[in-house]
């Protein structure tokens, strides 16, 4: 009786290390073949985006921006309902057309663009595009580094980050005359950069994250190093090209807005992405979603499939676990009160 008990639990083990190896098989052979498996992007986009750009989503939406006197993201998601086949409401069609008008941009632009190319303050679309505009010129680097500077010499509260662009700036625009334009993405990045610091849509994660970065070009306090301002352009170049990307494909003052959902200079490749696939739709996208990346689509979906697609192969793997951690510990000594019979 004691030896066949034995026989018997001795089988037991054996097929609960089989189970085991299979299970560990099953979920190799799944990692395999799920190796490079990428859901369709444009798959992804419309699932992803059909779960939060409701028809009622959308219209609230661009009602608030239409208030906001934002008539850009208004625009955006009334393209993007159209390409989802969810037009906005013919009521908020036409606020948005009479908010486009000729005679309302003009009066809009005639308000803000002056205040913004002389101050450098930022209220509005307008006074933004005055912001740029006076950067690209010269004339905002300039002011800011004499506002800034003094503020430093008086031991007043000013922006490191804001100075040390401002240096940067006017080094690449003397690097834009002296190389025939090669400086322009430099040149471009820093105002982009200055406007998201001043309106404050740049992350304080990314804010830290340049700054590390033009920190190592030499110290931040000083326009005093001969060579920072070359270096800090160097450090910037890359950041720069991916901005200009962004700004050829949603405008440079869209770009400026959509720096809200950048954490890191290391982000700005994505964001270049997703801009590139939506165009002036991305604030609207970036709005409803809360991200300025592909990969959020992606990746979200990518997971589930995954789990689904493997669920068997997990389940297996942990019976196989439980069966073996069972045996292991109880096999021997069941064993030995078997031969003890």
């Amino acid at each position: 009786m004691g030896a066949r008990a034995v026989r018997v639990i001795d089988w037991v083990s054996r097929g609960s290390r089989v189970a085991l190896a299979a299970s560990v098989g099953a979920v190799a052979i799944g990692a395999a073949s799920d190796f490079g498996f990428t859901v369709p992007l444009e798959v992804a986009i419309q699932r992803g985006l059909s779960q939060v750009a409701t028809p009622e989503a959308l219209d609230a939406r661009a009602q608030a921006a239409l208030d906001a006197d934002d008539v850009a993201l208004a625009r955006g998601l009334a393209d993007l309902g159209a390409e989802l086949g969810r037009p906005l409401p013919a009521e908020t069609l036409q606020r948005l057309t009479a908010a486009e008008a000729p005679a309302a941009v003009a009066w809009r632009d005639a308000r803000g663009l002056a205040h913004g190319f002389a101050t450098g303050e930022i209220d509005g679309s307008a006074s933004l595009v005055g912001a740029l505009a006076a950067d690209l010129t010269l004339v905002g680097d300039v002011r800011d580094l004499a506002t800034e500077g003094s503020k430093m010499a008086r031991g007043e509260d000013h922006s490191n980050l804001i100075l040390g662009l401002a240096a940067a700036g006017v080094a690449a625009t003397a690097a834009t005359y002296a190389t025939a334009g090669a400086g322009a993405p430099a040149r471009f990045g820093v105002s982009i950069l200055k406007a998201a610091r001043r309106t404050g849509v740049m992350t304080a994660e990314f804010a830290a994250d340049l700054g590390r970065r033009i920190a190592k070009t030499g110290e931040t306090s000083a326009i005093r190093a001969s060579g920072r301002e070359a270096g800090a352009v160097e450090t910037l170049l890359g950041a720069s090209t991916e901005l200009r990307a962004v700004g050829g494909a949603v405008g440079s003052a869209e770009t400026v807005r959509l720096m809200k959902y950048v954490r890191s200079v290391g982000e700005l490749p994505e964001l270049r992405r997703f801009t590139t696939r939506f165009g002036t739709r991305s604030r609207a996208v970036a709005e409803l979603t809360g991200k300025a990346s592909l990969r959020v689509f992606r990746t979200t979906l990518r997971v589930g499939e995954m789990l689904m697609r493997h669920l068997l192969a997990a389940l297996m793997w942990f019976g196989g676990l439980m069966l073996g951690a069972i045996s292991n510990i109880g096999w021997r000594g069941l064993r030995f009160l078997a031969a003890k019979v």
